[in-house]
């Protein structure tokens, strides 16, 4: 495929400094083929040619950004990762909340296979990323046009995403971060008394905030594990 027709005279592209790209994405297969996308980009002159690393879990891509103080130009971010809960990362969401408050002038272009039109708004708003792919519509067209918005301080939204935009919920869902940690020890298996023990709440509160969670999720009526599948459906944790 040929990129360079798409980018209508903006030969500053190569112009940017573009260094690395980090792609956290926990299918091994995925990051194989983002990286040959970009590899091959780059020996066609539609970006400037760059190093990729890859981060199968959030605790690796955590380690790379704030241990070792990587700077990454972009990162390619998926949302449904294993938890890193020692650091309160219970989903990709929340490492790129991190680099955003932060600070760390790196540009993000989410690529998530969700679909609930709530749950994306809640990351648009959380992450406020440059770039935005729903997996279904990612190709190698709609990844070379993203990169080339990113490097432009530009933003670039998938189709589905633009009409999450025009067409927004009164009100997103908002989980907070208490709320991860205590969906994340109810996957774990942990019982409620337990629970109170790890996050200071009495069994009452423990109960309600259950309750909350089942109306905040959307699940009317369900035991503990369905509340947990609908967590990790939404890639909450």
């Amino acid at each position: 495929m040929d990129y360079r027709g798409r980018r209508k005279g903006k030969d500053c592209l190569t112009e940017r400094a573009l260094q690395s790209i980090l792609i956290v994405e926990d299918h091994q297969l995925s990051c194989q083929g983002y990286e040959l996308i970009v590899e091959q980009a780059g020996c066609k002159g539609a970006i400037p040619k760059v190093t990729v690393q890859q981060a199968h879990s959030l605790k690796k891509a955590y380690q790379l950004v704030f241990k070792e103080a990587i700077h990454f130009d972009i990162v390619f971010l998926d949302i449904c990762m294993p938890a890193y809960p020692e650091k309160n990362l219970y989903s990709g969401e929340d490492l790129g909340r991190l680099i955003v408050e932060k600070q760390l002038k790196t540009r993000i272009l989410v690529m998530t296979s969700l679909t609930d039109k709530l749950r994306l708004e809640e990351i648009l708003q959380t992450v406020k990323p440059h770039g935005f792919l729903v997996k279904g519509e990612v190709d190698e067209y709609h990844l070379i046009t993203a990169i080339e918005h990113l490097l432009l301080d530009e933003y670039y939204y998938s189709p589905t995403i633009q009409r999450i935009l025009q067409n927004p919920s009164e009100e997103a869902a908002h989980v907070a971060e208490e709320e991860k940690k205590f969906l994340y020890l109810l996957s774990q298996g942990i019982r409620n008394r337990e629970i109170g023990g790890h996050l200071c709440w009495s069994l009452s509160k423990v109960e309600k905030r259950k309750r909350v969670l089942h109306k905040k999720l959307g699940i009317e009526k369900g035991n503990t594990m369905a509340l947990v599948n609908r967590a990790k459906e939404l890639g909450i944790i």
